[in-house]
């Protein structure tokens, strides 16, 4: 009878431990610090698709936007370490820890990187009525008339703002910063009125209106001689005359802290799996993106390297953090 009882228990405790092995056993939450339709919300809802049909299990975006994506970021920094909580984080993530004095959330402690999914080059378009068809023209005719010539972003401290601010240095020039309310969009509709000169910004934003003229491209921010598939034509800065100061915004996947080793490793896994699935590539270097899928722990340092950058960038920039 004893022996009974025993093999029993150790059934009942080896069916326990094969039950907490599996991952995911229900629906894991994406969640996008940002609104409906916006780049990581896009590419999250991708993902989460291809994710959903090759574990057979619920991958769901849930969209928190507000406060530069600090109430999204928050709630994941909050949720249990257990993998089901996820934030679909792009540059922003390394950008607002310069911009703020306080943060509900340390980005480094409170966080385990699963891996970054995408590096998107900026693409530098001028308006097809200025005087400068090509960077070295822009350049100088922002030197013979400093401070005349313009550039619009989304707003203060985002990384569009942050990389004009490399590239003024980088190309001894003073282009004014003209920050736009409400994202890129309105920059973009300011561009095609005239009203501002130049702007850069991810690909997908900007190539319709490369396509109809309404602008014209000079330069995309990939490593210096590399180009873009979808833009071949269009130089990197590095080739069209400003070297040394290629940019990438990110985007990628963090959980809380926490997060079981083997929980971390089988979500990289299957990320990496879903962005290798030749629809889901053509998919993303169709958005202007280059497929990286790197492991956490290469992604840990790439995040941490760029709050540093950023960091000095900002500082130079005389950008003051805010409450």
């Amino acid at each position: 009878m004893r022996s009974v009882l025993l093999f029993v228990l150790t059934l009942f405790a080896t069916s326990l431990c094969m039950g907490a092995d599996v991952y995911p056993s229900r629906t894991v939450r994406f969640i996008a610090p940002g609104v409906p339709g916006n780049t990581s919300d896009v590419i999250g809802r991708m993902i989460s698709k291809q994710l959903t049909q090759q574990t057979g299990k619920s991958f769901v975006v849930e969209n928190r936007p507000g406060a530069s994506g600090i109430i999204g970021t928050e709630a994941v920094a909050r949720s249990a370490g257990d993998g089901y909580t996820l934030l679909l984080a792009d540059s922003t993530f390394t950008t607002v820890p310069n911009l703020r004095k306080k943060l509900p959330y340390d980005p480094v402690k409170d966080f385990t990187p699963i891996t970054q999914v995408t590096a998107a080059p900026l693409l530098m378009v001028v308006r097809p009525t200025l005087n400068a068809g090509t960077v070295k023209e822009l350049v100088a005719l922002a030197q013979a008339s400093p401070g005349k010539l313009n550039f619009g972003s989304g707003g203060i401290g985002t990384p569009i703002h942050i990389y004009f601010e490399i590239f003024n240095r980088a190309a001894k020039v003073n282009i004014t910063h003209v920050p736009f309310s409400g994202g890129a969009g309105n920059s973009v509709t300011a561009l095609l009125g005239g009203h501002i000169d130049t702007m850069v910004s991810p690909i997908t934003t900007l190539l319709p209106h490369v396509k109809s003229g309404g602008f014209r491209a000079v330069a995309i921010t990939t490593a210096d001689g590399k180009r873009f598939p979808t833009l071949p034509d269009v130089p990197s800065m590095g080739e069209a005359g400003v070297p040394g100061i290629p940019f990438y915004v990110l985007f990628g996947l963090i959980g809380p802290a926490g997060i079981p080793k083997d929980v971390a490793g089988k979500l990289h896994a299957e990320v990496v799996k879903a962005i290798s699935v030749p629809a889901v590539r053509s998919q993303l270097v169709g958005m202007g993106a280059e497929v990286a899928g790197t492991s956490p722990e290469e992604f840990a340092r790439h995040l941490r390297s760029e709050i540093r950058r950023f960091g000095n960038v900002i500082k130079l920039a005389g950008i003051a953090p805010t409450d």
